[in-house]
């Protein structure tokens, strides 16, 4: 019996280490961002970025000048987390139970700074906020995607793998679907 030795692995040149450091100093942020409102949570956003850079490490010969690094970065973001969805089979996405409200914090700041939580009191409503975190993973894509990082439908199509024509009949579902779960809540407030 014949034993395969691995190819070991070679060092990272200066130029790769230097596309990766400029791809997180430049978008690190939109990442963990964009990671962050798919997710729904810290950890499994911190995660997801870290993945999606170690990806781009890897395949940083890959990309292809001339386009949108960010759609790509995305793209990878994405398909990473539907790879994680499909692996726990919907735990990935799962909502805290409400006894794990929040805590108020001992010395009357918060332990790490939550970019995502200060972006969405100032940005979005909380029945928005709430309804968003309701719509299904594909839904809540199209609309972060189109809504609020304003791509167009062929840079969100090139990242969700669909065509446009997906992408605009998602958008159109997901909008809906928004609107009905804000009223909802909306009304269940005014009560």
């Amino acid at each position: 019996m014949t034993t395969r030795t691995r190819k070991p692995l070679e060092p990272a040149t200066e130029e790769q280490r230097a596309f990766l450091e400029r791809a997180m100093t430049e978008y690190g942020r939109a990442a963990y961002n964009f990671a962050y409102r798919l997710t729904g949570n810290e950890p499994d956003a911190r995660d997801l970025t870290q993945d999606a850079f170690i990806r781009v490490f890897r395949a940083w010969r890959s990309f292809q000048p001339g386009t949108s690094f960010l759609s790509w970065l995305y793209r990878i973001i994405t398909n990473l987390y539907r790879d994680e969805l499909r692996r726990r089979k919907g735990v990935f996405h799962q909502e805290l139970p409400e006894d794990n409200a929040p805590q108020e914090y001992g010395g009357g700041r918060p332990l790490a700074v939550d970019p995502i939580g200060t972006y969405v009191e100032g940005q979005l409503s909380e029945p928005l906020s709430v309804a968003l975190s309701q719509l299904s993973p594909d839904q809540r894509q199209v609309v972060l995607l189109a809504d609020i990082e304003e791509l167009s439908y062929q840079e969100i199509a090139q990242i969700a793998g669909c065509s446009i024509g997906t992408v605009r009949s998602r958008l159109h579902r997901a909008r809906n679907q928004l609107r009905r779960l804000v009223l909802r809540a909306q009304h269940h407030e005014n009560r």
